[in-house]
């Protein structure tokens, strides 16, 4: 008997449970939507077939640094951005798909930057 956790496996209205491999080589499963035409084809997650989780966690790290290099420029004393990241697959791919907050999102991040003072700010005082 096959396990139904060792590839992708629909539920919830065309959503699909998919085993997700981390760098620490950890495996989790994700709630992921296909990307595709609905349709889950098994030739690009074989049964045994882990899905990297790298692409989501480059999104994520883009964005923030996307963001602090903005905050940087305009020297706000605070500043915080949240947003929703859903995750979804094609092609044997994870991708991060940036979301409205409408509750869809697979994973919820939230930035907190604070400005340091620097050596000059203190002087100044």
């Amino acid at each position: 008997m096959n396990d139904p956790y060792s590839s992708p496996q629909e539920f919830n209205s065309g959503r699909h449970l998919v085993p997700v491999r981390l760098d620490d080589e950890t495996i989790i499963y994700i709630e992921a939507t296909p990307l595709t035409d609905g349709i889950l084809d098994d030739r690009y997650i074989g049964q045994n077939e882990c899905l990297s989780f790298e692409r989501v966690t480059n999104t994520v790290k883009s964005l923030s640094q996307t963001l602090v290099k903005v905050w940087r420029e305009v020297q706000p004393s605070k500043a915080c951005a949240e947003f929703g990241l859903e995750v979804g697959y094609e092609s044997g791919n994870l991708s991060a798909l940036l979301v409205k907050g409408s509750g869809k999102a697979n994973l919820k991040i939230t930035l907190e930057w604070e400005r340091r003072e620097s050596a000059q700010d203190e002087i100044a005082k």
